[in-house]
């Protein structure tokens, strides 16, 4: 088991969760919210630990789960997969949480942990997984801890705290509003108006902004942590990292494909640009394109700055173009361009100063293309690769692009992979080339020092 070592605001609000039933750790992108979740298990005594989340981000919860907790973590890939006796870790989607609720429920047992990622997913009252898991009979009444980690719980009005406040904080709630209903938590909280939707015979109620801010702050600072970057920068690694593997769809044949190669055999192919290999790659990095078109838009409206997004294949640079471009947050499209090799120097000046200067939401750019003379440091601090490079060196450059002199918080890097043969020898290869250059930088140093 490979222990990390904790910052104090981790070990602060592990010990906030682990102390209450029901608590959220709404702390921003990149401040380390997993393994403040898991320790908080670990403190908690957890006999039980059931975690659910996008399916982007369920085999990072496995690895996490079983480094820090030394537990073996089951994925629940499907609804008929069957649930191993001996495993105490589960990881599973909101899909296949509501799918097989009352199967869960019956495997929590006593002393057991729901932990709810990316948990504004649980916002709207009337969805079947914010019923499954928050309702009346919901699964949050089979286990002892249920706690919510989100960096954005409140992504549009007040009303998004609804279903999380009835259930962290309901004595207060009902205290301030005279009753724990809807109707009279927006009167208190919530600007609405009464609209006639086209064909409908009355008119329906809608909120469309959020009042009394300061008292409803308090009473989330009794149930939830919320930190960011800017308030623990001081205690953090200037860069961290994050694998997340996107599922896309109409890949089977590809990784049919490799499943008939040895490692060995994707690896040496990588290395001699072998044509089939390199013809699947592209068409692996194509299948991402909707996932991480939807991954980059949630991290755009979860963030205070710029996203920097690096691809290889000018076909899945303009793939995210073209997705990315048509996503509208808070009825805005989002402001994206392209630097690669066909972007001319004037061009990579204007879009240098434009990202710096506010005027992008996401720069996507080629990894090859954006090694020297770039400084985005002033427009953002996070990085979402999406086609990864072999070379540490040339993926290094491209996070120098953000991580570099005059950065004022941690740079966070999320890099998305499909699980295949070709996206574990990428890595592979990588790991051993930064191993190697570690090795002969060591050896460089001890000889200057002699």
């Amino acid at each position: 088991m490979t222990r990390h070592t904790l910052m104090p605001h981790q070990i602060t609000d592990a010990s906030f969760l682990a102390g209450r039933d029901v608590a959220g750790c709404f702390n921003g992108m990149g401040t380390g919210k997993t393994l403040t979740a898991l320790e908080a298990c670990r403190l908690a005594e957890a006999e039980n630990v059931l975690i659910i989340g996008p399916p982007i981000s369920l085999q990072m919860w496995q690895r996490e789960a079983e480094d820090w907790l030394g537990s073996k973590a089951q994925i629940l890939k499907t609804g008929s997969t069957k649930i191993d006796a001996s495993v105490r870790v589960l990881v599973v989607s909101y899909q296949i949480a509501v799918n097989r609720k009352n199967e869960l429920m019956e495997w929590a047992g006593p002393g057991s942990v729901m932990i709810c990622d990316e948990s504004h997913a649980l916002k709207n009252t009337k969805a079947k997984r914010t019923v499954a898991i928050l309702g009346r009979g919901g699964m949050i009444n089979a286990f002892k801890h249920a706690w919510f980690l989100t960096g954005t719980p409140m992504t549009r009005w007040a009303d998004d705290l609804i279903p999380f406040l009835f259930r962290a904080a309901p004595d207060q709630i009902k205290d301030l509003t005279g009753g724990l209903t809807i109707d009279r938590f927006r009167l208190r909280y919530c600007i609405t108006v009464k609209k006639q939707w086209p064909g409908a015979r009355f008119p329906v109620e809608i909120v469309v902004g959020s009042r009394n801010h300061a008292e409803l702050g308090e009473v989330m600072a009794t149930c939830s942590t919320r930190r960011i970057l800017k308030d623990v920068w001081e205690s953090m690694p200037s860069i961290t990292f994050t694998r997340l593997a996107v599922q896309p769809k109409g890949t089977k044949d590809l990784l049919d494909a490799l499943k008939a190669m040895t490692m060995t055999q994707v690896e040496a192919g990588l290395r001699s640009n072998d044509d089939h290999l390199s013809t699947i790659r592209r068409q692996l990095g194509v299948s991402m394109i909707p996932d991480a078109a939807s991954f980059i838009a949630d991290r755009v409206d979860a963030e205070q700055g710029a996203i920097l997004v690096g691809a290889w294949h000018t076909e899945v640079i303009d793939g995210l173009m073209e997705a990315l471009s048509s996503v509208k947050i808070d009825k805005r499209s989002l402001r994206v361009a392209t630097l690669d090799g066909r972007t001319s120097q004037a061009k990579k000046s204007e879009l240098e100063a434009a990202y710096n200067n506010g005027g992008l939401d996401v720069l996507i750019g080629q990894i090859g293309a954006m090694g020297v003379s770039l400084n985005l440091q002033q427009g953002g601090s996070s990085i979402v690769v999406v086609e990864e490079d072999w070379s540490p060196a040339v993926m290094d450059q491209f996070y120098a692009r953000l991580h570099r002199m005059g950065q004022g918080l941690p740079v966070h890097v999320d890099t998305l992979y499909v699980d295949s043969k070709i996206a574990e020898a990428v890595h592979r290869i990588s790991t051993a080339k930064r191993h190697a250059h570690a090795a002969v930088s060591d050896a460089h140093q001890e000889g200057l020092d002699q």
